[in-house]
């Protein structure tokens, strides 16, 4: 059984989604675009038999790619916004690479990039304002409270 195969029996097992043929060829397609895009190879050979880290955005960001990602985002990209997705995709990647270099041993993880303390106040009781001031300005009044046309039946 191949792990395409073995994916698919475990999506069916877990969802309990009956699979049409024509939905079964999307389901492999889609599954063979994540495994190549990880690198993962049925003979061994490849990335993912050899424990390495396929680095995107030194492979770059492929056609294949792109047109997943409008799938996913149920967008269409023109031929010129495809080929400049590809490149900020690309640099972003790039970047996120290049943070993953830095030694974050010793620091501490941290919920926000500054000190955070509650800024609340204490509840202190009021006098509000006067009820027959505010009724004074209501069109009609019913025991003390503002009357409005029923709105459910």
């Amino acid at each position: 059984m191949t792990i395409q195969e073995k994916l698919i029996a475990c999506l069916i097992e877990n969802t309990g989604i009956e699979l049409t043929e024509a939905m079964l060829e999307d389901v492999k397609v889609r599954f063979d675009m994540i495994l190549d895009l990880i690198g993962y190879s049925e003979t061994g050979e490849g990335a993912a038999a050899e424990n390495k880290v396929v680095n995107v955005a030194e492979t770059g960001i492929d056609d294949n790619l792109i047109k997943y990602l409008e799938e996913l985002s149920r967008l269409r990209l023109t031929h010129e916004e495809e080929e400049r997705a590809k490149d900020e995709l690309t640099k972003i990647l790039g970047y996120i690479d290049m943070l993953n270099e830095l030694d974050t041993t010793d620091v501490e993880a941290m919920s926000h990039p500054f000190p955070y303390t509650n800024n609340f106040r204490e509840d202190e009781c009021k006098a509000s304002t006067d009820r027959e001031l505010i009724l004074k300005n209501a069109p009609q009044q019913k025991d003390g409270c503002f009357k409005v046309p029923t709105t459910v039946e």
